[in-house]
């Protein structure tokens, strides 16, 4: 009897070892094997921790009157600020009920760059929230469609098949139903409410794409020789200039029908902002070393000096009528803007206003007095009635707020 149950033992071991085997040899996934599935793995849109966000209401930090650091850690390059209503004595948005008096406020959206995840600031109540945990970690910029319900984002992603690549991914508010668009694009950018610019670019030139948000309907918009392009949306039309050094020159132009068409250059270090009808464009050019910012009005080709120093990515077009600026302390010792991109020249800025009807600057905010803190501001946006400034800190990628 001992003897036939451990014979019986035995064929089950070796019945077990065999279908071990089989799995191993078959089934089971080899060393170095690329498995495919979600490319974010299994961090979608399960719980995720929030880290060094803390919602609720008195979020951020106050530093100074009308001055509040949002996040201590760095956010994705690119907010949107628009406004709501929100009943008085809380600070949610209202959608139900009607006899909640409301108040208008200012919602600022953003990404949070560890995680991925979408949050929502609002501004006077100072509440955060975050309306989406899907986890989208390492996303470097963001364009939103003007009501926050939508951004496209772009970070690196590698295998070891393809190597790295630059991936842009349509990111709905809440997380959820999102796609991958075109890879390695060198631009993708929302243009007005309804438009997608695109841009891939490479040795051979560059091609521009216009299509409908939601990528349909894509059309070409030019084709161009030049590679290193930066191309702006405005109004109707389009804007280019070559990448920006201090020791090449360099050209800006509007792009019509395809055709490029030069309105500035050559200048050493050029590099343009349009107003947002097109009309007027800030620009910065190196002159004898030093660093000049000027206005030039398309309709007369009328260029005009401006009393600040500093580049034109460092502002924004509150209108057509007002510029805000992060200007440099000090611009000396530099190669600009080669020095500034590479990281190599951290700026120390103050916030100033200039009206462009008067050609007059006004000192708005100096971080260093008013926060005791460096800022090297970038991303400066604010919403469309003018109520707050949002801007990046370059070094630490912090989010910033001040109510103007």
């Amino acid at each position: 009897m001992t003897r036939r149950i451990l014979i019986i033992a035995a064929a089950i071991v070796v019945i077990v070892g065999i279908a071990l085997a089989v799995y191993f040899f078959f089934f089971a996934p080899k060393s170095g094997e690329l498995i495919i599935g979600d490319p974010f793995g299994d961090t979608g849109s399960g719980t995720v921790e929030p880290g060094s966000l803390i919602e609720g209401q008195g979020a951020g930090t106050v530093v100074g009157p009308n001055f509040v650091r949002i996040t201590e850690g760095p956010v994705s390059e690119g907010v949107v600020a628009f406004g709501i209503m929100i009943p008085s004595e809380a600070g949610t948005v209202s959608t139900t009920s009607s006899s909640t008096p409301l108040v208008p406020d200012v919602a600022v959206r953003f990404i949070d760059r560890a995680s991925g995840n979408i949050y929502s600031y609002v501004a006077h109540a100072r509440t955060l929230t975050r309306i989406s945990n899907k986890t989208l970690p390492g996303i470097q910029e963001a364009s939103w469609v003007p009501n926050g319900t939508l951004a496209y984002v772009r970070f690196i992603t590698s295998d070891s098949a393809s190597g790295e690549h630059v991936a842009t991914y349509a990111l709905p508010e809440n997380g959820e139903g999102g796609y991958f668009i075109e890879q390695d694009l060198s631009e993708a950018r929302v243009v007005g409410s309804t438009g997608l610019f695109t841009m891939i670019s490479n040795t051979g030139g560059s091609v521009g794409t216009i299509a409908k948000v939601d990528g349909t309907g894509a059309r070409t918009l030019f084709t161009s020789l030049i590679s290193s392009l930066i191309v702006h949306p405005a109004g109707n039309t389009y804007f280019a200039h070559t990448k920006a050094s201090s020791q090449t020159e360099g050209y800006g132009f509007q792009i019509i029908n395809g055709s490029f068409n030069r309105i500035l250059g050559p200048l050493n270090g050029l590099s343009l902002l349009p107003s947002p009808s097109g009309k007027s464009l800030l620009y910065n050019y190196v002159s004898g070393g030093v660093t000049r910012l000027a206005v030039i009005d398309l309709a007369n080709r009328n260029a005009t000096a401006l009393p600040l120093s500093t580049l034109s990515e460092k502002c924004v077009w509150a209108s057509e009528l007002t510029v805000y600026c992060g200007v440099p302390t000090t611009l000396s010792g530099y190669k600009l803007p080669e020095d500034w991109y590479q990281g190599a020249a951290p700026f120390s800025d103050r916030i100033w206003r200039i009206d462009m009807t008067a050609r007059v600057a006004t000192l708005v905010v100096d971080p260093t007095q008013v926060a005791k803190t460096s800022i090297d501001a970038i991303a400066l946006t604010t919403d469309p009635k003018e109520d707050v400034l949002i801007f990046t800190d370059k070094k630490t990628g912090s989010l910033w707020l001040y109510n103007l």
